[in-house]
């Protein structure tokens, strides 16, 4: 069971985050120890993930990617996982989780980067906006929220229940995502609200948006 802390959102609280411009204004000491924190968090960060996917149901799931600490080229602003089913390996939609200096978010998306790679369209993956509310049903919606993939990563995304309880806030956000794509999550932001077990806060987020994913099968 790991707690959500201020020190891990607090590790990107950084003015900078390229390698080159770091060691501009900083000692050689100072680089190394700035980097020995950042993967202290990613090191602890990966291990949560791995934990989370080794309590999802056996063989629903793909092997779980953690996306590394640094680029090479950079610290990463973000930390970032991503979880796709095993019928769904080679698509682009999947379960991403990121933790950046504001919130941990679990959510449902189409993956942009490099998707002439794998399989599966934007329209395709959008048709699932239909069936939002019918599994908006099954779940508690507060802390979830929808946005589209051209808002700001630090925007005030769209209340889901504000989207479920208004027919026209609901034509317009579709209208708009579908231009792009859609994502759909769970929050818990810093600094209001408390996770004292990510494993757990994690799972249950991906079990929840998992019977809306398998709708793409």
């Amino acid at each position: 069971m790991t707690a959500l802390t201020e020190n891990m959102f607090a590790i990107f609280d950084q003015p900078e985050f390229s390698f080159k411009k770091i060691k501009e204004t900083h000692s050689p000491e100072e680089v190394v120890d700035l980097k020995e924190k950042f993967k202290a968090v990613w090191q602890g960060w990966k291990k949560v993930n791995q934990t989370v996917a080794s309590q999802l149901p056996t063989g629903e799931f793909a092997k779980v990617h953690v996306e590394s600490w640094t680029n090479g080229w950079n610290l990463r602003d973000h930390y970032w996982a991503s979880y796709r089913l095993a019928s769904l390996a080679d698509y682009n939609p999947c379960i991403g989780v990121m933790l950046d200096k504001k919130q941990l978010q679990v959510y449902l998306m189409f993956q942009h980067y490099k998707s002439e790679q794998r399989q599966g369209t934007p329209d395709e993956y959008n048709q699932l906006l239909d069936k939002v509310p019918e599994w908006a049903n099954s779940i508690d919606v507060a802390h979830w929220y929808l946005w589209d993939k051209n808002e700001m990563e630090f925007s005030d995304h769209l209340p889901l229940t504000k989207y479920l309880h208004s027919r026209d806030v609901q034509q317009q956000f579709n209208s708009d995502a579908r231009k792009t794509s859609f994502l759909l999550g769970k929050f818990a932001f810093r600094g209001k609200d408390q996770v004292d077990n990510m494993e757990e806060y994690i799972d249950s987020a991906i079990r929840q948006l998992t019977s809306l994913y398998e709708e793409l099968k």
